[in-house]
């Protein structure tokens, strides 16, 4: 049921019983006022009889002048005065004594019943009691008796009461006036209502079932009432309120999507790194036996060879591969490392080792170190933390040879605290960053961004299976104004842990 029929029913419903009340009470009031009409009529009755009946004395019937001169004659409509004289023809009295009409007889309407006043009249002076007939009373006229006699009635008089001012119906006309102010005033407030209440709340209905839907809210409806305009306040500013709620669970929805993809991919390379590991520890097995094999023929070959200076050159670029390939065994090797982490490395000290080790090529490019005041020390040892970033400022030196062939880009080496227990390493460079098809895979082994012939793709990967094996977390992303950033956070090294004697270290 809607707002509006409601709205009708019960103004309907408190009309209906406002003027039943009211109806009520002017139907009471009606019997009231004709119950005193009636004790008022019998009050005047007896006064009248008592005037009359004192007034007139049987030695008046014949003397006319005296019983016509009576001045109140004229309070009456009608008046009629007979004696007991009267002879009945057929049941009908026919007065032969006195009959008087001290008003007169042409003040009387055609059909005036005089046979039943007449009759009236008779029946009051023989039984003596008052007879009501046509709108008017009979009466019995005493003469004076002997004191202990009853009194005789020598005649009767009818008297017509000057008639009332009718009672109006009460009734009728309130209902009638109360149902049309009950119809206007329904309407001026079903009209008021309708504007000021209705219209703005089914607005504020359609706007709510609008939002449900996810649709644009329609324009608020102008509400002339206060209570109104603070209702549609409260919905805007509660609209606003859970849009800015929703759009906060979709952002947290986002991200949080965003981590779970990360920690699939996250879970994925672990996966495909320990496979590559098992497969690598297997491969190695199998190519080191047949690759001592190889070195040690070679030697032989070369002892046989002699002096010829042309056996001697293909004997060392057969040596050079040979090595080269050991070396990609050794690399692989690490993937699948699972030794103990032992000992702690001053990233400090470390970090001048590395800018000395690549004097050569920062003649070209810049390194800066960014480190946070403080002891900076990391856990694990200083030949594998000394190998793990040597690869990360060797990529980021590549990328800047793409960048910068003249020269002029610029290594950052960024070391600072994250948080109580762990170390937060970042390697950024102004280069032109890893492909958008590339970036996601750029941990997994033989992956790389590089010409074919620089790189075999197996430097992230070492470094996120030696970050990985810290208790550390590695990420890399482009940077949205240009360069690449590699992001490790380790954990510090405590003080009472072995640490690693200063020494050199080298590439894994």
């Amino acid at each position: 049921m809607s707002l509006r029929l409601r709205l009708t029913l019960a103004l309907i419903l408190v009309n209906a019983v406002v003027l039943g009340t009211v109806a009520a009470w002017t139907s009471q009031l009606e019997r009231r006022l004709r119950e005193l009409e009636e004790e008022e009529a019998s009050r005047l009755q007896l006064e009248v009889a008592h005037l009359v009946q004192g007034r007139f004395r049987p030695e008046d019937v014949g003397n006319l002048a005296r019983m016509l001169s009576w001045p109140l004659w004229f309070e009456f409509e009608d008046a009629v005065v007979l004696d007991t004289r009267v002879v009945r023809v057929d049941g009908e009295p026919h007065p032969v004594g006195a009959f008087l009409n001290p008003r007169g007889v042409r003040q009387r309407p055609p059909d005036f019943p005089m046979r039943e006043v007449a009759e009236a009249v008779d029946r009051a002076a023989r039984s003596g009691e008052t007879v009501p007939v046509a709108d008017g009373v009979a009466m019995p006229l005493y003469g004076r008796s002997e004191p202990g006699e009853p009194a005789t009635a020598w005649g009767g008089v009818y008297l017509q009461f000057p008639r009332p001012a009718p009672v109006p119906a009460l009734t009728g006309r309130v209902l009638l006036v109360g149902v049309v102010a009950t119809l206007i005033g329904a309407f001026l407030v079903f009209l008021l209502v309708d504007r000021g209440v209705l219209r703005p709340v089914l607005a504020l209905s359609r706007s709510a079932e609008a939002f449900g839907r996810g649709e644009d809210l329609p324009p608020p409806t102008e509400a002339h009432a206060r209570e109104v305009r603070v209702l549609q306040d409260s919905f805007a500013a509660m609209v606003a309120e859970i849009r800015g709620f929703q759009a906060e669970l979709e952002e947290r929805v986002a991200r949080a999507t965003e981590r779970a993809r990360a920690s699939d991919r996250r879970a994925e390379r672990q996966e495909r790194l320990a496979a590559v590991g098992m497969l690598a520890a297997g491969l190695a097995h199998e190519i080191n036996s047949p690759l001592a094999g190889s070195l040690h023929a070679l030697e032989v070959l070369r002892e046989h060879a002699g002096d010829d200076p042309r056996a001697a050159r293909y004997a060392d670029l057969a040596e050079e591969a040979l090595q080269r390939i050991r070396e990609l065994v050794q690399r692989l090797l690490l993937l699948a490392a699972d030794r103990e982490v032992e000992g702690v490395t001053d990233l400090r000290a470390l970090a001048e080792d590395l800018r000395a080790f690549l004097a050569g090529r920062l003649e070209q490019h810049r390194l800066e170190l960014e480190l946070a005041p403080g002891p900076l020390r990391v856990r694990g040892d200083r030949a594998e933390w000394f190998g793990l970033l040597l690869n990360l400022l060797r990529n980021a030196l590549d990328a800047l040879d793409e960048a910068w062939p003249g020269g002029g880009g610029t290594v950052r080496l960024v070391v600072a605290p994250e948080g109580d227990d762990r170390l937060r390493i970042e390697v950024r460079d102004d280069g032109p960053g890893a492909p958008a098809e590339v970036l996601p895979h750029l941990f997994e082994p033989f992956v790389t961004g590089k010409e074919v012939g620089r790189g075999v793709g197996l430097g992230l990967a070492l470094v996120h299976a030696a970050v990985r094996r810290l208790g550390g977390a590695l990420e890399a992303e482009n940077l949205a104004e240009g360069g690449f950033r590699v992001v490790l956070v380790v954990p510090v090294g405590e003080e009472g842990e072995p640490t690693t004697p200063e020494g050199g270290g080298g590439t894994p």
